[in-house]
């Protein structure tokens, strides 16, 4: 008796723990398919590889289940739904770890009242154990991240839930960050923003008004910290991937911005400040050649677009089109006359020409209009110290 016992056990255990993880996931799947009206995703046996898995469909439910394990020791639910409201979310991800247990409960309930043989007795006791473990360890808080399969990183249901309760505890302050955003008082709103992370809110929400705070004062160095962790955590939309862009080539990592700019318009081809700033950084780089079809699209889908008539105006200057650019300039000007990089790069114009002090007093506008403006300090340098036969402006 003893030897069966123990073979049957061990084979008990293993079906209890597989039905565990399976009834873990669909606790997730299903309540967030009812509560979103949208595809839900579900990996059993990994955390979201499809490579050697089986998939299938069942209405909006897309389930791959890994054939690369003997047991399934671990899942992932995710919902194609964005922006779910806290609500939402405490509802599905709470189902996750109490499904199994409950339906183990049932189970040894149903085997106690109709009193059913005992290897039905034995199998419910380990499954109604095993799914009790489960619980409490889904539901601790644990702060150590699980790296899923995209590299991006998760955490447990306990630790999410902490987050979601201590978040709608704290969104008053949300909001407050966002009115000051609004009303450009970017500093206050960062320092809102970060203590709200400080405190494990790590919503896609919070990061990207933080992230786009810190552009607007151009800390560059800080909005890339927060970039960076934010690519390894969430999800990239089109806006994500061009703020990105705009980080990376601000620190002068033109390479990358492109990179990220091409990724920004393989999601939306017509987003204008992907163009744009994909454009700009071209122009960076030398390649005004490539730079000048981007800024005509902008222009063809944003005809108000200033910066882009300028940065064009540049782009025609540099390949010797000067009257084409000093046209897209001066047009430049017609929609926004404190447009720095206007003046910075009509400076630049009359530089070319030699007209040195003409070019100084342009960038000094420049300057006064925008202290940040794209090397303006050197441009100042060099129209107040050129040695006039020596070289031109790159």
């Amino acid at each position: 008796m003893k030897y069966p016992f123990i073979f049957s056990s061990i084979i008990f255990i293993f079906i209890a723990r597989t039905l565990i993880i399976v009834l873990h996931e669909l606790g997730h799947a299903i309540p967030a398919m009812l509560l979103t009206k949208e595809k839900v995703s579900v990996y059993i046996g990994s955390y979201g590889n499809p490579e050697k898995s089986f998939n299938f469909k069942i209405g909006n439910l897309d389930i791959w289940l890994s054939y690369e394990k003997l047991s399934w020791d671990n899942g992932l639910c995710i919902p194609s739904a964005k922006n779910i409201s806290r609500n939402k979310q405490l509802v599905y991800v709470l189902c996750g770890p109490l499904c199994p247990f409950i339906f183990s409960f049932l189970l040894f309930y149903s085997t106690l009242e109709f009193e059913l043989e005992d290897t039905y007795l034995h199998f419910s006791v380990i499954f109604l154990g095993i799914s009790t473990i489960d619980l409490f360890r889904n539901l601790v808080p644990n702060s150590t991240p699980i790296e899923l399969f995209s590299g991006k990183k998760t955490y447990n249901d306990g630790y999410n839930i902490k987050r979601l309760i201590g978040y709608r505890n704290l969104y008053p302050k949300y909001v407050n960050a966002i009115n000051l955003y609004n009303h450009k008082d970017y500093h206050s709103a960062i320092i809102i923003l970060d203590t709200l992370m400080n405190k494990t809110i790590e919503r896609e929400e919070v990061y990207r008004l933080n992230i786009s705070s810190n552009i607007q004062v151009k800390n560059y160095e800080k909005a890339k910290i927060l970039n960076d962790d934010f690519i390894t955590k969430f999800s990239l939309n089109s806006n994500d991937y061009s703020s990105a862009g705009l980080i990376y080539s601000n620190l002068g990592f033109n390479q990358e911005s492109l990179e990220f700019y091409d990724k920004s318009l393989e999601q939306n081809s017509n987003d204008v400040y992907a163009l744009n700033n994909k454009a700009y950084t071209l122009n960076l780089l030398g390649r005004y050649d490539e730079a000048i079809p981007l800024f005509d699209k902008t222009i063809e889908i944003d005809k108000s677009h200033a910066y882009s008539y300028n940065n064009r105006g540049l782009s025609k200057i540099k390949i010797g089109q000067i009257d084409e650019g000093l046209k897209d300039i001066q047009d430049s000007m017609k929609l926004d006359a404190n447009n720095s990089y206007a003046y910075r790069n009509l400076g630049i114009y009359h530089f070319e020409l030699n007209q040195y002090d003409k070019a100084l007093e342009l960038f000094l506008k420049a300057k006064e209009l925008d202290p940040y403006t794209h090397m303006i300090e050197e441009l100042i340098s060099r129209a107040e110290n050129i040695n006039k036969n020596d070289y031109k402006l790159e």
